[in-house]
């Protein structure tokens, strides 16, 4: 591999599919097959959970599961497990570029069920190793809470009927016991999804590109983790929050944010060495090449507001563990894990950083309007990760048009600036040349990993912004189309990541 390498930043759902939503079948290989030829070593993915309010992957109905939405239909007509005829009464999307979240919850789970029907009859190619995945149970609490959350027609745990409203080994045995097709389902789910991602895992280690995914710091509250193991969690004496995560004021939102989460009981964690938060990231680290771990500053302290606040604007930061949490999780597993901390330093979070030679995450976009806590490009140290946006970014092109007169001159002579200490030329002066510049400067950089968002690729405006921080409509619905991926893009970038020494 070179010295420095490149990826792309783009999260499973957006990928192109006849279905609705993207999937972990052959467009998810053909993706593989672009980056592998563009010259990339790297894919960048969100969570791979499944997805509750708001469906945000940083908000599932369990941190060690995975969504069944993403299973590939076209890969179970191959198996003889589903029909072409199955599918064809469906309405999958009214736009082939945004996920239609109720349609696919609608649709999804009755086309999966038919397939497992067929599954139990004995049809398929998928029936070696059930039987041994049945009896490990490792996703047996999900699948009944999944089952529960059906019989209390979708209400959060603590409105469960009576004698399910509170976690019982007793209540899931009877669950398991008087329903188990039910719970088959959502575990066979699992099976199936586990057989497509080890399919997929193998063809991109035989391409030469790596899987970075994503582990939330915060949990959702509706989720068997927290149903289950609420000693982790500072609830009261009736099993509710008082206090919740979120942020302060930032550049997302002038209000902050409330996000809505349970707070951790660190203190519970550190007598159980901290066995809760180390299950959830071996379990990622089963799935991906490397892991990021979210909102790394959380670790070491983090906002609290109280339930029912509106806005971010009145909470206070506590201390967290720190130092003593983060080496218990990341010793031994440094090289595959990555801090996001963008936008906040401290002299703690850098001596652990460069003690276990953990790199963290640097953004392109707010260098280049000179954000403090962000370096500009030529500054950029090697062990830095650089991302042109995330998911709750702007796109580039999209922020570039929202400044001001003013706003731009700045940029502009920032942009001169590190073009020079990189001897990079501006592609040319409009919008489209800056955001390709821009993506020049982080491919130039020293830093070891520059990962492309591919809404700043294909010079995506607003329509191509994943997550807009502090709302709950239109968002994690972006898609990309099966044109996008063109074989004269893919040599343009294959030529940038070989003149700038990437591949």
């Amino acid at each position: 591999m070179a010295y420095k390498a490149s990826g792309i930043a783009l999260p499973i759902f957006s990928l192109p599919s006849n279905y609705g939503i993207g999937t972990i079948g052959q467009e998810a290989k053909n993706f593989i097959d672009f980056l592998a030829d563009s010259g990339f070593s790297y894919w960048s993915i969100l969570p791979l959970g499944p997805t509750s309010f708001a469906d945000s992957p940083f908000q599932c109905f369990s941190a060690r599961a995975l969504n069944h939405y993403f299973i590939d239909l076209d890969d179970l007509i191959e198996k003889d497990l589903l029909k072409k005829r199955d599918l064809e009464k469906y309405v999958w999307c009214e736009d082939e570029r945004k996920v239609d979240y109720h349609l696919i919850y609608t649709n999804r789970s009755k086309v999966l069920k038919k397939a497992f029907n067929r599954f139990k009859r004995g049809s398929g190619d998928y029936q070696r190793g059930y039987t041994s995945f049945l009896r490990k149970n490792e996703f047996l609490d999900y699948a009944c809470f999944m089952v529960l959350k059906e019989l209390n027609k979708g209400k959060p745990w603590p409105k469960f009927e009576k004698g399910y409203n509170e976690y019982s080994f007793k209540a899931f045995k009877k669950i398991k016991h008087q329903y188990w097709n039910e719970v088959e389902f959502y575990l066979w789910t699992q099976y199936i999804f586990l057989k497509q991602w080890n399919s997929l895992k193998k063809y991109a280690a035989e391409k030469g590109i790596k899987i970075i995914g994503e582990e939330p710091f915060y949990l959702a509250f509706d989720s068997i983790d927290v149903y289950k193991h609420h000693r982790n969690f500072k609830l009261n004496s009736h099993n509710q929050m008082e206090k919740v995560g979120g942020y302060p004021p930032d550049c997302f939102s002038p209000d902050g944010q409330v996000w809505g989460s349970p707070i951790y009981d660190f203190d519970y964690m550190a007598k159980h060495d901290y066995r809760f938060f180390k299950n959830r990231l071996n379990f990622a680290l089963g799935l991906y090449d490397q892991v990021i771990l979210n909102h790394f500053r959380g670790f070491f302290n983090y906002y609290s507001l109280k339930v029912g606040s509106k806005n971010g604007l009145n909470g206070e930061f506590y201390p967290g563990p720190g130092t003593e949490m983060c080496d218990a999780l990341v010793r031994d597993k440094s090289e595959k894990i990555i801090a996001e901390h963008v936008g906040y330093s401290s002299p703690l979070i850098e001596e652990f950083l460069k003690k276990r030679q953990v790199p963290e995450i640097s953004v392109l976009e707010f260098s280049l309007v000179g954000q403090e806590n962000f370096p500009l490009p030529e500054d950029y140290p090697y062990q830095t990760i650089v991302y042109s946006t995330r998911h709750d970014n702007e796109p580039l092109c999209s922020y570039i048009l929202s400044l001001n007169s003013k706003e731009k001159l700045h940029m502009r002579s920032i942009l001169d600036k590190s073009c020079y200490q990189l001897g990079v030329k501006l592609v040319d002066d409009t919008i489209d040349g800056w955001c390709k510049t821009i993506l020049e400067l982080g491919l130039s950089s020293q830093a070891k990993l520059m990962i492309i968002n591919m809404p700043d690729l294909l010079l995506e405006t607003h329509r191509g912004r994943i997550n807009t921080p502090n709302t709950i409509n239109n968002n994690w619905t972006y898609r990309i189309g099966k044109n996008d991926l063109t074989k004269e893009l893919s040599q343009k970038l294959k030529e940038l990541n070989h003149y700038y020494g990437r591949c």
